[in-house]
């Protein structure tokens, strides 16, 4: 920081007594921050020596004192919260109550003064169990939401203070009015429209947590408007890249909707725990899904409002998934660089949203359109199951279930095991470990998975087949796998072994043709009809491949090779070819495409998850969002981790290159779990091909046709020598 190097050495150059060294407390200042962004303890002890010098030099009537006085308690509070220093806090709450005297009754600055104090005194409550400093901080706390009236933007944080220190006091002594007290101003606090919405919902998920552990019957309003207010939180932060941020943080947001279903569960309301589910899960998706509603319909009644619609809808699409120079991380955030550049998206992001909330009103307020781009009923997403049952595993620490949604019945829920949910964690580490020796040690690696895949039949793969048995649901159908939260890693569709015939394991896969949806709107929407589609490319759809053959994938060659082989209608993107620009354009003149390169997941930032193309250069996960491709069908992504996600990352969201070509257009992708083998690609090239240009079903039926296609080209691929189970059951099909 330059700052903080210029300010050193400025004021080790000014003799004492000068007047400029009451710049201290910026320079203390700027420390402070440094330290609670790197965490470096020697930034926090410079800081608290400057703020004590510059205390010295502002004594008492210097207009300046409430300044220092507070600025140093807040730093003494945060170093007790480092080290347990309990003479630190004791100091904090009497610099706070000298800051507190010079701001009396009127004082602008009164209502801080009091919040700052109560917090402090809350502390020491923590740590001594002295039940009047709790009280007190109570009372300090009432005192400054009284100055904070409606409309004032801290008044949901005085609400939450005052509701926690209420809580607190509930736990203590059992007092149930207390507990009625707390959950009424977290509500009050969750309402105030005029505070920050991420505040909102930080509040509403306490209240939620809270009046769920007392079986309160405030808990399914509370879990109803955070999921809201969730919802809200994405639609005012400009780029999906700050919008990730949010849904990855240790906040709660995360896991929040599939804690609301299991709720909704839990008193009967099955129905609502899909609509719960399908609300708050995958919602960068549906954000920039709903920009890109087809409005035929309402153009015929209002042409001007669909223009009005379309316009503002690119506008947001554009601002969402703009880069400008270079992606904003959130290191850029958290570090302040582009400030200015954020702050001009934000702009940017409230007057398009503000034009778009008046475009939705007038439109919800035409006849016919009442629920244009609502939360859909479940009488909707039902919609999802008409081709086959789509089963959804949801996953709380509350409880576990998996939801079974058919087309024309209610959803059937079965209550898994209370351990599911801690085993579960253990699982996900299993298959980690086990995926570490894929390329090295493959028995090992098979020994890991085989382990996973019986965890997956007995907890959860069994239920499933013994209910759809009794349901009448045939044998060799289609079914949709829908896994909530870090379950989407799991291969549910390999789940077993379920017997063993003539010496041969047999998987679920056996049985049911399986693919995945990360929702049910998003496999609704991938078997709507395009009316943009041409005629002539069903049966015989244009198929664009991209091959990127190298030392490490030399067999990509043979790969390519094999589809290419007396059709015409290929077109093939090799090696130099391949570059960013041409594979962009060649997108749009093709239904299908097929990859054969390296895949890459970034750790970081999972927008920047990305295929490899020529010359290092890359097709990432945000190019392929940004492409609006109405007339695809198909892709084949035979590359390392194509549908596999950084687990740690927003889990509920799906992000993987698979999704994202599902957004962009494509109706059923195929996609890789984990890395690999490069002698599998022109086997599966050859056998999957084949069965997907043959004449015996409907041509119309052509992408539908991949899944089974899939499932009978794995079949043959676990008939080759020296096949290994971690092989075969990492390709998946999503989609219709």
């Amino acid at each position: 920081m330059n700052i903080i190097a210029g300010g050193r050495n400025m004021l080790d150059r000014l003799p004492p007594g000068d007047p400029s060294r009451t710049k201290l407390d910026d320079l203390a200042m700027a420390l402070f921050i440094r330290f609670r962004k790197a965490g470096r303890m020697d930034d926090l002890e410079v800081s608290i020596s400057l703020y004590r010098r510059a205390l010295e030099l502002r004594p008492p009537g210097h207009p300046l004192r409430s300044m220092s006085l507070s600025n140093f308690a807040i730093a003494l509070s945060t170093r007790f919260a480092q080290t347990g220093r309990m003479e630190d806090l004791e100091e904090s709450i009497a610099l706070d109550r000298d800051a507190l005297k010079l701001h009396p009754p009127g004082h602008p600055l009164r209502s801080i003064s009091l919040n700052n104090l109560a917090v402090t005194m809350q502390t020491r409550f923590q740590q001594t169990g002295r039940i009047d400093d709790l009280n007190e901080s109570i009372v300090l706390h009432r005192d400054a939401l009284g100055l904070r009236p409606l409309g004032h933007p801290e008044r949901s944080m005085s609400f939450y203070n005052l509701a926690s220190a209420v809580q607190t006091r509930f736990k203590q002594t059992g007092r149930m009015e207390d507990l009625e007290v707390s959950l009424r101003y977290y509500e009050e606090g969750a309402d105030h429209v005029f505070s920050n919405t991420l505040t909102r919902l930080g509040i509403a998920v306490r209240w939620a947590a809270l009046a769920r552990s007392q079986s309160h019957t405030s808990t399914l309003k509370a879990y109803r408007l955070a999921l809201s207010l969730l919802e809200s939180s994405l639609v005012i932060n400009p780029t999906v890249q700050m919008q990730h941020k949010i849904l990855s943080g240790k906040n709660g947001f995360p896991i929040l909707a599939a804690d609301a279903a299991s709720y909704a569960i839990e008193i009967g309301e099955v129905t609502q725990a899909v609509e719960m589910l399908e609300q708050g899960r995958a919602l960068i998706w549906s954000q920039l899904r709903g920009f890109r509603t087809p409005i035929e319909q309402l153009r015929e009644v209002n042409k001007g409002l669909a223009d009005r619609f379309l316009t503002t809808s690119r506008e947001l699409e554009s601002l969402a998934t703009s880069s400008e120079s270079k992606p904003i991380t959130s290191q850029d955030i958290a570090t302040g660089a582009s400030q200015k550049l954020v702050d001009e998206m934000y702009s940017r992001k409230r007057r398009s949203s503000s034009e778009m909330e008046d475009i939705l009103s007038r439109i919800r307020a035409t006849s016919g359109f009442e629920d244009f781009l609502r939360a859909r009923r479940f009488s909707v997403l039902q919609e999802a199951a008409v081709e086959g049952p789509v089963i959804i595993i949801n996953h709380s620490e509350y409880r576990s279930d998996v939801l079974i949604v058919l087309h024309d019945h209610p959803p059937i829920s079965i209550e898994l095991d209370p351990k599911f949910d801690a085993d579960c964690f253990l699982l996900l580490e299993d298959l980690k470990t086990a995926l570490q020796k894929v390329q090295t040690e493959p028995n090992a690696c098979d020994a890991g998975i085989e382990g996973v895949l019986e965890f997956l039949w007995h907890r959860v793969g069994s239920r499933v087949i013994e209910k759809l048995d009794e349901l009448g649901i045939e044998k060799n159908t289609r079914i949709w796998w829908c896994p909530t939260s870090f379950l989407s890693a799991l291969p549910f569709h390999a789940a077993g072994p379920i017997r063993v015939v003539n010496g041969r394991k047999q998987y679920l896969s056996d049985d049911y043709i399986s693919s995945y949806t990360p929702t049910l709107t998003a496999l609704i929407n991938a078997r709507e009809s395009k009316p943009g589609i041409r005629r002539h490319d069903i049966g015989r759809p244009r198929l664009l491949v991209v091959a990127l053959p190298d030392e490490s994938i030399p067999l990509v060659e043979k790969e390519y090779r094999a589809i290419l082989k007396d059709r015409d209608f290929v077109k093939c993107l090799v090696r130099k070819q391949a570059t960013r620009e041409a594979v962009i354009d060649k997108f749009r003149d093709h239904v299908w495409v097929h990859f054969a390169c390296h895949g890459h997941l970034n750790r970081e930032e999972p927008f920047l998850h990305a295929f490899q193309l020529s010359d290092r250069d890359r097709l990432t996960l945000l190019d392929i969002i940004q492409s609006n491709l109405p007339n695809a069908e198909f892709a084949f992504l035979s590359a390392c981790h194509s549908a596999g996600q950084v687990i740690d990352m927003a889990y509920g969201e799906v992000l993987h290159l698979s999704a994202a070509m599902q957004f962009s257009g494509f109706r059923s992708v195929i996609g890789t779990m984990w890395a690999m083998a490069d002698d599998d690609g022109p086997f599966l090239a050859k056998e999957f091909y084949k069965r997907m240009f043959t004449e015996e079903d409907s041509p119309e039926l052509g992408f539908k046709r991949s899944a089974r296609a899939l499932r009978e080209t794995i079949q043959r691929l676990r008939m080759r020598r020296g096949m290994t189970v971690s092989r075969w059951i990492n390709f998946i099909h999503i989609g219709a």
